[in-house]
């Protein structure tokens, strides 16, 4: 486990640039100006941290053997079909994945994401 933690620049988006023929460096405010369809996902310290398995969450265990984990982002439901095979599935409010571990004979295992 990795303690991550966010950059706090005293100036953000502030970058010295150095001409590379010479001459003065001099600072500049880079704005993007892209203009997205999808913003995206900020990268930062929360989001490391949940790739790391370390986010806030309720569990529930239940009665039918599966279990349900919710998150602020969404709920991961975890079902067990058989003794070889795992269902993951995260929905979230955009989106839904469904991972299917498979535990097969030859002792080797298939991860399916759909």
């Amino acid at each position: 486990m990795k303690e991550i933690l966010d950059r706090v620049p005293t100036q953000a988006n502030r970058y010295l640039v150095t001409p590379e023929g010479g001459g003065t460096p001099f600072y500049a405010i880079i704005t993007r100006a892209d203009e997205p369809i999808e913003a995206g996902t900020p990268v930062g310290r929360a989001l490391f941290m949940a790739l790391q398995g370390m986010e806030a969450s309720t569990i529930a265990f239940n009665p039918d053997g599966s279990v349900t984990q919710i998150f602020d982002t969404g709920t991961l439901t975890i079902t067990f079909p058989s003794s070889t095979t795992i269902i993951e599935t995260f929905v979230g409010d955009k989106y839904t994945v469904t991972k299917t571990t498979t535990f097969n004979a030859d002792g080797s295992i298939t991860e399916v994401i759909s």
